[in-house]
C-alpha cells in the first residue's frame, strides 16, 4: 500500500475524458463512492483505491478545499446534493451516452460561420466532439474544459470569458464575466442546465444563474440540451422558461409523461 497504482478507468468507454490527471479521475472516484455510502472511513478509502493514507489525505484536502466533503474522526462524509449539483467531477461521468447524442445533434442546428456562446456544463461539453464539423465557427466560452479541448482546432475562433474561476464547475463566473457576455451578439447560445423543474430550468447556483441568463439575452437561437437525469433533482434558482429555447433537444429516456407535458405546453422539443 505504500506505492501508488495506475487509477481506475472512472468513465464510460464512450466518454471523451482521458485528459482528466490520475489525480482528478481519482477525486472522481471518491465522490462517487461518497453518493453511494453516507459515511466512509479514510482508511476504506486507502484499501479500496490502492493508495496511501497520504495520498488520501492530499484528495480529501482538495475535495474539502471545494466545499464537497466533511472529515471528522478518521471518516469523510458529504451532501448528496451538493455533490450532484456543485462537482464538475461527478456530472461529466453520468450519463455520457445520451450527453454525446445530444451533442451530436446539436450539431445541425449550428451553421458555418456562427458565432456561439457556449456554457459551462458537462453536457454541452460533448458538442466539442463534433463541432469542427461545422467549422468555421466562432466560440465564446466560460468553460475551461471546452477551452482546453477546443484551443488547438483548426478553423474555430476561441474567445475566453473573463472572470473568477470557481472550481466545483470548472469555469469562470462573476460580474467581470457576465459583463464580457453582454459585450457580444451571437447567432446561437449552446446551453443545458441542472434540472428542469415543470416546465423551467433551474441551476444550484446564483454565478452560475446569471452567466446563463446573460448568454440567453445575447443569442438570436437558444439550444437546450436536456438528458434523463435533469428531472429528477431540484434546484435552487429559477434561470428560464424552456418556451425561451428555439430547441430544447430532449433524451428518449425521458418519461413520456413529462414530454407529453411539454408538447402541450408549445416547447419546440426534439427527441433525441
Amino acid at each position: 500500500m505504500s506505492t501508488e497504482r495506475e487509477a481506475p478507468v472512472l468513465f464510460e468507454p464512450d466518454g471523451d475524458m482521458q485528459h482528466l490527471s490520475k489525480a482528478d479521475q481519482r477525486r472522481a472516484e471518491i465522490i462517487r463512492l461518497l453518493m453511494e455510502s453516507p459515511s466512509l472511513q479514510i482508511k476504506e478509502l486507502a484499501t479500496r483505491l490502492d493508495v496511501s493514507l497520504m495520498t488520501i489525505h492530499r484528495d480529501l484536502n482538495d475535495l474539502q478545499g471545494q466545499g464537497l466533503v466533511r472529515r471528522l474522526r478518521g471518516s469523510v462524509s458529504a451532501e448528496k446534493s451538493m455533490l450532484f449539483e456543485s462537482s464538475y467531477l461527478y456530472r461529466t461521468r453520468q450519463h455520457v451516452s445520451e450527453k454525446r447524442k445530444l451533442a451530436r445533434a446539436a450539431i445541425a442546428h449550428i451553421e458555418s460561420g456562427n458565432a456561439i456562446v457556449w456554457d459551462d456544463s458537462s453536457t454541452t461539453f460533448h458538442v466539442t466532439e463534433f463541432i469542427e464539423q461545422v467549422a468555421p465557427v466562432t466560440i465564446i466560452t466560460n468553460a475551461l474544459p471546452v477551452m482546453e479541448k477546443l484551443r488547438d482546432a483548426p478553423d474555430i475562433d476561441l474567445i475566453a470569458l473573463g472572470g473568477k474561476f470557481h472550481r466545483s464547475y470548472n469555469g469562470f463566473f462573476g460580474l467581470a464575466c457576465e459583463r464580457a457576455i453582454r459585450s457580444y451578439r451571437v447567432d446561437v447560445a449552446l446551453m443545458s442546465t441542472t434540472t428542469i423543474q415543470g416546465l423551467s430550468m433551474f441551476t444550484q447556483d446564483e454565478q452560475v444563474l446569471r452567466a446563463k441568463q446573460a448568454m440567453i439575452e445575447i443569442a438570436r437561437k437558444k439550444i437546450l440540451l436536456v438528458d434523463e437525469s435533469k428531472f429528477h433533482f431540484s434546484a435552487l434558482n429559477y434561470v428560464a422558461d424552456l418556451s425561451v429555447f428555439d430547441v430544447v433537444l430532449v433524451s428518449h429516456s425521458v418519461d413520456k409523461a413529462v414530454v407529453e407535458q411539454m408538447r402541450q405546453a408549445g416547447v419546440k422539443l426534439e427527441l433525441v
